[in-house]
């Protein structure tokens, strides 16, 4: 991939490289042609650092106790994670190329900086950890970056008029929505129970399904009618978001999809997969305290293997969702705290805002460093 990325770059005589780490040799090239490089973090700082001290302080080696890791040296609330919600690296720590962590420690020593897609009401403490701490050299926090666009939504701004249509008919706050990542792999078998999960708990959903091959049990969509909507294709979550119809997320974890929620307002039941997401739950349920786990803890065995998961049931589908929707209950409590976030996330991005002044640092830093004729500043 180097070879005609480096080229590309080159060609276009740049100013600044912005540029995910994982594409470390960007530094260097940054550095040949006398420019800033910028590393941008899609994920926020409370999953990025937590990965980084479960790794730095060998948590996983050193402080399992029954298969569960704390992250070490970590403010907030102790963060304890079962070794099987971990990502690969962490778990096995082994990787396929040994320099490659190294290249990239390198690389993110060398940057002129990292910009992160968050807010610093969102995560205050956590910012703060990156450049206190020494981890980065200079941190900007310029998010959400993904603000959903005005009503009414239409195919045109970025809404989808049959999902739009069929949410104006539910009464505020009824609709559960949910959508995973299509990155992740949910087995046919685990489909069936959310199907019936979500038919057994008797509120209205709009599901989003990433399967060619899936088909719902038999007689399902006569049983649930009109109350329920699924989606094969793509979907566009801000505005599902940000309809006033949408009353719970359940969600991945994914960061834009948290990010996405929280500008919206919406509280979350959590059904994190992959990578980073059992983190980011952790974040989401026990540090902002704007949702809870769809299964509760100790309820089954998760994992980031496919192979290692446990079958959620129907039941406790239904049980979760049915909770979780009655009026005032938590999801209630989660629904308020959510909506003060919410104003904080538009706050930061206007004129003033957090977010909005540390985009023009950024802007300010970079032209002073440009203009100095080098890719670094002391």
């Amino acid at each position: 991939m180097r070879p005609g990325q480096e080229r590309l770059i080159r060609e276009s005589s740049p100013d600044v490289i912005v540029t995910d780490i994982h594409f470390f040799w960007n530094a260097d090239v940054a550095a040949d042609l006398g420019v800033p490089c910028i590393r941008f973090y899609a994920v926020g700082t409370f999953p990025s650092l937590a990965l980084l001290h479960l790794k730095q302080f060998d948590a996983v080696n050193d402080e399992a106790v029954d298969g569960v890791v704390t992250v070490p040296r970590f403010p907030g609330p102790d963060i304890r994670v079962p070794v099987t919600e971990l990502p690969e690296y962490l778990r096995t720590q082994q990787v396929s190329d040994p320099t490659i962590g190294a290249r990239i420690n390198s690389a993110m020593n060398s940057c002129f900086g990292i910009v992160v897609n968050t807010f610093f009401d969102l995560e205050h403490g956590y910012c703060e950890m990156y450049v206190g701490n020494g981890y980065v050299k200079r941190a900007y926090f310029v998010g959400p970056l993904s603000l959903p666009l005005p009503p009414p939504a239409t195919p045109s701004n970025g809404g989808d008029s049959q999902c739009i249509d069929w949410l104006d008919k539910k009464q505020a706050e009824s609709v559960v929505y949910l959508c995973f990542s299509s990155l992740t792999h949910v087995s046919h078998a685990q489909l069936n129970e959310l199907a019936l999960g979500l038919e057994a708990s008797g509120k209205p959903f709009l599901w989003v399904v990433r399967s060619d091959s899936w088909a719902p049990p038999e007689g399902w969509k006569e049983r649930v009618g009109d109350r329920g909507m699924v989606v094969t294709g793509w979907a566009p979550q801000t505005a599902i978001l940000a309809h006033p119809a949408v009353g719970a997320f359940v969600t991945h974890c994914g960061w834009n999809s948290v990010l996405e929620t929280v500008v919206a307002g919406v509280p979350v039941l959590t059904w994190p997969m992959v990578f980073e997401q059992f983190i980011t739950e952790r974040f989401v349920t026990q540090v902002l305290k704007i949702g809870e786990r769809l299964w509760p803890e100790g309820a089954g065995v998760r994992s980031t293997r496919n192979e290692e998961n446990e079958l959620i049931p129907a039941k406790a589908v239904a049980q979760a969702v049915s909770t979780f929707m009655e009026p005032g209950g938590a999801g209630d409590e989660a629904r308020s705290r959510v909506k003060e976030l919410s104003a904080k996330a538009h706050a930061a991005m206007v004129d003033g805002g957090s977010s909005h002044n540390d985009l023009r640092r950024l802007v300010d830093d970079l032209v002073e460093a440009r203009n100095a004729g080098a890719g670094m500043m002391p």
